[in-house]
């Protein structure tokens, strides 16, 4: 069903019927109800947080470790919200879980590292648009980063130029007035 076909069918339905299916579904589809969730409740993407980071340290963890398959717990996780905000906190749990592991076990080869950056730099990318959000997590990047430090690749290197990035675009390092 396309997009345009559904708003047929829900634009044909009564508000009792609206109602009806609406109920319905979130009784019957985890995802839809987490959604819906997400929209009207703080409390819920705080527990989506912390599902998605049991659920990651089990993947991750596993003696049989497939980053395929710890990218796809994140995707499922990231398609149950639409607060970009979680989203942004989600990417930061994935690079974490990502990095201590290769600082526990070594290197796990550049794709690994890769999808670690890019995921930081996802965080990165909602947090330069929220200052304040920024401030609040400030400290779980450097944190980030301080992990990442025996890994190979560069990866620390590259995380800590994507956080100075982000200090610069959000006016960190401003030059004081003339005069001060």
């Amino acid at each position: 069903m396309t997009l345009t076909q559904y708003k047929k069918v829900i634009k044909s339905l009564t508000r009792d019927e609206l109602e009806a299916h609406l109920f319905e579904t979130f009784k019957s589809s985890k995802v839809f109800k987490d959604i819906e969730s997400s929209c009207w409740s703080e409390k819920t993407n705080d527990e989506l947080m912390a599902s998605l980071q049991k659920r990651l340290e089990k993947v991750f963890w596993k003696e049989q470790f497939s980053l395929g398959e710890c990218k796809g717990v994140l995707n499922d996780y990231l398609n149950r919200t639409v607060d970009e905000g979680t989203k942004a906190l989600m990417h930061l749990a994935f690079a974490a879980e990502a990095a201590e592991l290769s600082a526990a076990y070594g290197d796990f080869g550049e794709r690994f590292y890769n999808s670690l950056e890019s995921s930081a730099e996802k965080f990165l990318d909602y947090a330069k648009l929220h200052p304040e959000f920024f401030s609040l997590h400030e400290a779980e990047f450097e944190n980030l980063i301080s992990t990442a430090d025996p890994l190979g690749y560069g990866v620390s290197d590259n995380l800590e130029y994507m956080m100075e990035d982000a200090r610069i675009e959000l006016g960190y390092y401003d030059e004081p007035e003339e005069g001060e």
